[in-house]
């Protein structure tokens, strides 16, 4: 981690991937307006709400919900602000480092180092970026006519493939990377945001030097 703190040049074939404190401060700018907006919403409507919604039952549990989900908002976004704010503090202290032969994560006082050899199962969720390569038949890509019908009338996902519908599920899940460390047969988190870069591309990296270690060994 020292040496690829330092300002030398790096030994070929190394990754460094720093925290990324625009990233980080985009995060945070995020976090500040969920608070507002679930806090003044929370505010705003808990003197409607309590106590002349409490009289019936179903007012009453609809009520503590919306509630709930306003404050959770609001309680929650000031959590992950407080953690960002911490971690760009303390940006220095946050790291990954993949060399041919090891995986070195540092956050904050905690370090993990996983040999390749180890590293298997690498997964990436979350938003992709968005594919720009055209289409090798445009037709294709329109469909055909009995396929619109049915889109229109029932939804697109009734006509979408498995692929697209895995592309679409994985669009809505929060942003990870993950990979399992065969010595002990667990799940090591590496990133829950793109504070590192795009964690699809980190993730193809990963997927390629450890195979090519893992050839080797």
């Amino acid at each position: 981690m020292t040496r690829a703190r330092a300002g030398e040049e790096k030994p070929d074939g190394w990754i460094v991937l720093p925290l990324q404190r625009g990233r980080v401060i985009l995060s945070i700018i995020g976090w500040l307006l969920g608070a507002a907006v679930g806090l003044i919403l929370f505010a705003a409507i808990f003197p409607i709400m309590v106590p002349e919604n409490y009289h019936s039952t179903f007012r009453a549990i609809a009520s503590t919900i919306a509630l709930g989900v306003f404050l959770f908002i609001g309680l929650g976004s000031i959590w992950c602000l407080i953690s960002d704010v911490r971690r760009l503090i303390r940006a220095q202290d946050y790291l990954i480092v993949i060399t041919p032969e090891d995986f070195v994560q540092q956050t904050g006082s905690k370090v993990i180092h996983v040999p390749l050899v180890n590293v298997r199962y690498v997964t990436a969720r979350g938003r992709a970026r968005p594919d720009r390569t055209p289409p090798t038949n445009q037709l294709e890509q329109l469909g055909s006519a009995s396929e619109n019908m049915v889109g229109f009338l029932f939804g697109r996902g009734m006509t979408q493939s498995p692929e697209e519908r895995r592309k679409v599920m994985n669009s809505r899940v929060p942003t990870s990377l993950a990979f399992i460390d065969t010595r002990t047969n667990t799940e090591v988190v590496v990133t829950t945001d793109a504070a590192y870069g795009d964690p699809f591309l980190i993730a193809a990296l990963l997927k390629q030097y450890a195979a090519r270690a893992q050839q080797i060994a």
